[in-house]
């Protein structure tokens, strides 16, 4: 079903409003820093007995590694590889006692969403979220399990009684849903999604509630961070990140490319059955399994001049991925947001939906940040901000393990 958008918010590494990111977007600046952590708290330390094999860490792998080795320094492995990282910390906020920094910009984003679109909440006004999973945090974690040892003997007092009673409140994946629902009093149907393509799923959920009359109105929040220290040691161990050096990154849609850039992304939305000029038109289709993303594309694409990439950067995957495109929209333009601001996770829907929508509506494409030169295949990559009469955009993403979601964005000339 499609939707109508009629406002939005984000918090981006490009910046924390849709033109300041835009403009840098269309500029075909990159966000990547040279550590992904500058702004986000984490902490190495070597207090890990050498000995230690259950609290032992992988080390990110070299792309092609199918073992990840593993770590007998006792260190726990610095992410000190590209980054795109949110500059800004949120606003300070109460909410701060339940809420990580990600969750707290959701929250910032569905406040502003919601405000711009000229509407209050109610008993007929729903919220969905979607982030990308229930995530044990290091910094969390480091004070009960940096000494423990492997038989288990007096773990209370190894670190166990360090950690808060309460630690595990700030890890809720329906934190943001509840304390936005209390506070802009959105009392209608709901409901909070997880995984990689969480964001689709609540966009998916929002439009069947209000194709089913359940709502009026719905507010979509996602949220998500691919830089938290567990998650980078993961996209390591599976080869899908980057291990350039910053002055050696290598965009997606490249033959030279070697994995992604991670980032990180809150965004929200509001929508409505329809209305007489939205911001633009949304469907979205979301899956999991073997050909997930042929058949979300193969569900969206029919019209499409402007593609945003799946953008997995390495030239297996963008191979496959344009030849897929190539059978659904041939002579379509091809982009690569992720270029910029990373690969985000949850958030890529939401994120793909407002900046397809900005570059449909100034009738411009942005271009694949750093793509110098695209290897041969169907599609038109773009190198540099290029007009476009397209009315109609189509989003991709992947996620482990297997998920797949398609945006298709429509705008009124």
């Amino acid at each position: 079903m499609t939707v109508a958008m009629i406002a939005r918010a984000w918090r981006t590494p490009l910046g924390d409003t849709i033109d300041a990111a835009m403009a840098r977007l269309f500029a075909g600046e990159r966000a990547a820093t040279r550590d992904p952590r500058d702004g986000y708290a984490c902490t190495s330390v070597s207090s890990i007995p050498p000995h230690s094999h259950s609290g032992v860490l992988p080390r990110p792998a070299k792309p092609g590694s199918s073992i990840p080795p593993h770590s007998h320094s006792g260190v726990l492995p610095r992410p000190a590889k590209p980054g795109s990282s949110i500059r800004q910390e949120p606003r300070r906020s109460r909410d701060a006692r339940f809420l990580r920094r990600l969750g707290l910009f959701g929250l910032e984003a569905a406040i502003e969403a919601l405000s711009a679109s000229g509407l209050t909440g109610g008993p007929r006004v729903g919220l969905f979220s979607g982030v990308g999973g229930l995530r044990a945090h290091w910094d969390d974690m480091i004070a009960a399990f940096a000494n423990q040892r492997d038989d288990g003997e007096r773990m209370w007092e190894r670190g166990l009684k360090d950690v808060h009673p309460y630690w595990m409140l700030r890890h809720l994946s329906n934190n943001v849903h509840a304390l936005a629902s209390a506070e802009l009093d959105l009392r209608g149907e709901g409901a909070t999604f997880g995984g990689g393509n969480g964001g689709a799923q609540a966009f998916a959920a929002a439009a069947r509630a209000l194709r089913d009359h359940a709502i009026d109105a719905a507010v979509v929040v996602a949220y998500d961070s691919l830089l938290e220290p567990e998650t980078l040691v993961e996209l390591g161990a599976r080869g899908a990140a980057t291990t350039a050096a910053l002055d050696q990154l290598v965009a997606p849609y490249a033959a030279e490319a070697r994995g992604f850039v991670p980032g990180e992304a809150a965004a929200a939305v509001v929508l409505v059955r329809d209305a007489a000029a939205p911001i633009a038109r949304i469907a979205v289709a979301e899956t999991a399994g073997d050909g997930a993303l042929a058949r979300c594309a193969a569900a969206l694409a029919d019209g499409a001049q402007l593609v945003d990439g799946a953008a997995r950067a390495w030239p297996l995957h963008d191979r496959e991925e344009r030849a897929l495109l190539g059978a659904l929209v041939a002579g379509a333009q091809l982009t690569a947001i992720s270029a910029a601001i990373g690969q985000v996770g949850a958030a890529t829907a939401l994120v793909q939906a407002i900046a397809l929508a900005e570059m449909l509506r100034a009738e411009t494409a942005a271009p694949i940040a750093g793509l110098a030169r695209a290897d041969a295949g169907p599609l038109s990559p773009i190198t540099c901000a290029t007009p476009t009469t397209a009315r109609i955009a189509l989003g991709l993403h992947t996620a482990a393990p297997g998920l797949a979601s398609a945006v298709r964005v429509e705008v009124s000339r």
